[in-house]
């Protein structure tokens, strides 16, 4: 299976691989958000990067602490931010 980059959700995400995209309910994180409603893929638009794991500050206190910020389990970015 090929990885196709559109489907590659700003929280990092591949849609690909989700059975709703699968069932062809969702086009996908990128195609079916609009500003506004997802605070990851808003804030990595706005840092022209293609991802949130490509950020400097990641993974940030607003991850980490914001519900239904991420899809990325909280115990993973709680130890991937110590060890930074």
């Amino acid at each position: 299976m090929s990885m196709n980059e559109e489907l590659l959700g700003k929280c990092g995400f591949y849609c690909g691989s989700c059975p709703t995209y699968a069932e062809g309910a969702c086009a996908g994180c990128v195609a079916e958000h609009e500003p506004g409603d997802c605070y990851t893929r808003d804030c990595v638009l706005r840092q022209g990067i293609t991802a949130c794991g490509m950020c400097g500050e990641f993974p940030c206190n607003t991850i980490l602490e914001k519900d239904r910020c991420t899809v990325l389990d909280k115990d993973w970015l709680r130890w991937k931010k110590q060890r930074k």
